[in-house]
């Protein structure tokens, strides 16, 4: 299982518990996470993490949390000026990079957990921050030039299609080796289908 990498600089020991934590979840699941070997890979006490957690679910609660946050932030860095092309390679580049470089962190954010997890409502709000990132991108392609009636809409479709594709890819079940490349052209399939289902010719984004 690949390595769990901090996506931002580590500066608390809470910090310190999310990220190895992490690690120990992608390496044994929900089911086979212990918290006495959550102790023994930070090199303390059996009780020091319950400092900082309630319980296991609230810490995959702040590692989902924070995985979507870091996606949030590569996204909003994203945004250039420019054509519909660029905006379009940026958007897809961004998001392949963080996946390909935090693969065990990727899968993790999607994992399925309790509702009633502390910790559950900041995952619903960093999730909000990707998908209002995405909702940006959508307004920047309309902006270069795309015809489409509800940006919001179309960053949901992305995130939903980036993701699937993302997620074939990371499991091996997709030929093409470069996930950037096949996220673009995902991409770019997109926008010309929203472009083709409003009045006006379809924009001129290259394969």
């Amino acid at each position: 299982m690949p390595s769990i990498v901090a996506c931002a600089k580590t500066t608390t020991p809470r910090d310190r518990v999310r990220d190895v934590a992490a690690g120990l979840f992608a390496d044994r699941g929900l089911d086979g996470f212990k918290m006495r070997d959550l102790a023994q890979r930070l090199g303390v006490s059996v009780m020091t993490p319950y400092r900082y957690f309630e319980n296991k679910e609230a810490i995959l609660a702040c590692v989902r949390a924070h995985g979507f946050a870091c996606l949030a932030d590569a996204l909003d860095q994203a945004r250039p000026d420019g054509g519909l092309e660029e905006r379009v390679a940026s958007l897809a580049t961004a998001y392949a990079l963080f996946a390909v470089a935090e693969p065990a962190r990727y899968r993790l954010m999607f994992a399925l957990a309790t509702t009633q997890a502390p910790g559950v409502a900041e995952v619903r709000r960093q999730e909000r921050r990707v998908e209002d990132a995405f909702a940006a991108h959508a307004i920047g392609f309309a902006a270069a030039g795309l015809s489409c009636a509800d940006p919001a809409a179309l960053g949901r479709l992305l995130w939903s299609t980036l993701h699937g594709v993302t997620v074939l890819h990371l499991g091996g079940q997709l030929p093409q080796a470069d996930l950037a490349a096949a996220l673009r052209r995902t991409t770019r399939s997109l926008t010309i289908a929203c472009a083709g289902s409003t009045p006006g010719a379809a924009p001129e984004v290259p394969a």
